[in-house]
């Protein structure tokens, strides 16, 4: 079991409980995507093979059991709640089952490259007219259509073509892609959002749906302004780093110790004088430097080398509680294990405690929101091939000699 669900006495009803979920995703995106579907209470199926394992053979492993396919901790933390089943698709009877199992599932998710599952005889046309109100949905770097749907593409790629890249960065140096993994768990949400939407949409008129999600177009939807001043006002967007071209001053400044960071934001004179009063700079609103808005972005560059100068002096945490009191939005620049200890997240239950059976318990960041009426379910993620006999034979309906002939001409290797 698991904490984070709250202190109810009665287990609340699970939003998607009856939805029935065939995930075909590698990777971060779509497994993301099918995580919080998973954790609302769908029967997400996953198919796997031991012939090509790429979700459990990626670190970190839990310590002594490197490359262990039941130890990885990436695959531990976007698995949770779903069931295994290995399959091997490069057979015809592979793919059969497969097959078969979209036939009986409400939502089929994939991220192959585009054609694949067209090549599987497992694309949307071929799996409607087995299963008509199927909801589909592809999740590809540029999408299944247009001029762009037979190239690939990673995180990496993703950052570039969607501008944003483009657009962040310092001001005196090149364009920066953010780190690898946001273009995945953000076009993961939006393709969550889409399924919801769709299974909603279904129940009101009975129509099933292809859902089409591009993650360069996802990713665009983090730099609107810069869409619509090129677009509106014909001016090409320009790298400011970590400032913003309004709030003065606006920043994430280093702290004491090595390795902190404190973010600011003012957005008015009242939370300016709130500043200067906190950091005991009762001189600065009469500045003329400093004294508006408007000065205060034309002084930039002074401006943040004294507030610089200022937090370098300061403990972060402590800094953080000062001028959060002060009414001045500021808060740490968290790593990920400082954001699982930290106390805000931790009352609101944003870090979930999951006990899984071969690496013991493990934490990881929790949905990231309540329902006062529904509930949330973590479990733990599948051993490999954990639930396939279940699935098979229960779902499926295959005799015991049939599965017994499937697994020794390794079919579900």
């Amino acid at each position: 079991m698991s904490q984070g669900q709250g202190k109810q006495s009665q287990p609340r009803p699970l939003p998607l409980a009856g939805i029935r979920v065939l995930d075909l995703g590698q990777f971060i995106a779509i497994p993301f995507c099918s995580l919080w579907l998973a954790w609302l209470g769908a029967e997400v199926i996953v198919i796997e093979s031991r012939r090509r394992m790429t979700s459990r053979t990626a670190p970190p492993f839990a310590e002594g059991r490197e490359k262990e396919p039941n130890a990885s901790g990436y695959f531990n933390q976007l698995y949770s709640s779903k069931k295994s089943v290995t399959v091997d698709m490069t057979t015809a009877e592979g793919r059969d089952l497969v097959r078969r199992l979209a036939g009986v599932c409400d939502v089929m998710v994939d991220n192959f490259s585009t054609g694949v599952l067209e090549k599987l005889g497992l694309g949307y046309e071929q799996i409607a007219a087995l299963n008509p109100s199927i909801i589909m949905l592809s999740n590809g770097a540029f999408g299944r259509a247009g001029a762009m749907r037979n190239s690939r593409g990673l995180h990496s790629a993703v950052n570039l073509f969607s501008g944003v890249a483009e657009v962040t960065g310092y001001a005196d140096s090149h364009p920066r892609i953010l780190g690898g993994c946001i273009p995945d768990p953000l076009s993961g949400t939006y393709s969550g959002f889409a399924i919801m939407a769709a299974i909603y949409h279904r129940q009101k008129t009975g129509q099933g749906q292809f859902i089409d999600v591009a993650m360069h177009e996802a990713m665009l939807s983090l730099i609107p302004e810069a869409v619509i001043d090129l677009t509106m006002n014909d001016v090409e967007p320009t790298r400011i780093g970590n400032r913003d071209r309004v709030n003065a001053p606006h920043g994430i400044y280093q702290g004491r110790e090595d390795g902190t960071w404190l973010a600011v934001s003012v957005n008015d004179e009242t939370e300016w004088a709130a500043f200067c009063n906190a950091t005991r700079h009762p001189d600065w609103p009469s500045d003329p430097r400093f004294a508006t808005l408007d000065a205060r972005q034309k002084n930039v560059d002074a401006l943040d080398l004294a507030i610089g100068a200022w937090v370098r002096g300061q403990n972060v945490s402590e800094a953080t509680d000062l001028l959060q009191s002060a009414g001045v939005p500021s808060g740490p620049v968290l790593r990920l294990d400082e954001m699982l200890d930290h106390e805000q997240l931790l009352a609101r239950d944003g870090v979930v405690t999951i006990d899984h059976p071969v690496v013991g318990p493990r934490r990881q960041m929790a949905l990231p929101w309540r329902m006062d009426s529904l509930g949330i379910e973590y479990k733990s993620a599948p051993l490999l091939g954990e639930h396939t006999h279940e699935i098979l034979t229960g779902l499926l309906g295959v005799t015991e000699p049939d599965y017994a002939r499937l697994e020794a001409g390794g079919v579900l290797s």
